[in-house]
C-alpha cells in the first residue's frame, strides 16, 4: 500500500513540475525563434516546429491544471513564436520575389533584343 501511495505521489509531483516548467519552455522556444528564426535552415525549422508541437501536446494535456498567469504567459509565448515564424517566412518569401523580379527583368531585356542596330 505504501508503494502505491508513493508512486501516486511521485506521479503528482511530476505532473506539477511539468506545469511549472511549461511556461519557461514556451518562452525559451519563442526567444530562440525571435533571435535566430530568420537565419534558420529548413532542417532547423523542422526541429523547432517539432518542439513547438510537442509543447502544444503537453499544454493540451495539462491546460486545466494551469493557473491564469501560467495560461497567459504561455499564450503570450505562443503568439511571439507564431509572429517570429511568420516574420521569418515573409522575409524568405520577399527574397524569393526579388530574385523572380530580377530574373524577369533579364528575360524581358533578352526579349527586347538590341535596339541600337
Amino acid at each position: 500500500m505504501k508503494k502505491i501511495l508513493f508512486l501516486l505521489f511521485a506521479v503528482v509531483l511530476m505532473a506539477a513540475g511539468c506545469t511549472a516548467t511549461l511556461p519557461k519552455q514556451f518562452n525559451a522556444l519563442a526567444d530562440k525563434v525571435e533571435k535566430n528564426g530568420e537565419s534558420f535552415s529548413e532542417k532547423q525549422w523542422e526541429n523547432v516546429n517539432a518542439q513547438f508541437d510537442k509543447l502544444m501536446e503537453q499544454y493540451n494535456k495539462v491546460v486545466d491544471k494551469l493557473n491564469a498567469d501560467q495560461k497567459k504567459e504561455i499564450s503570450s509565448a505562443i503568439g511571439r513564436y507564431q509572429a517570429a515564424a511568420l516574420k521569418a517566412g515573409l522575409g524568405k518569401a520577399a527574397g524569393a520575389v526579388e530574385e523572380l523580379v530580377e530574373g524577369a527583368k533579364g528575360f524581358l531585356e533578352g526579349l527586347g533584343g538590341d535596339d541600337q542596330e
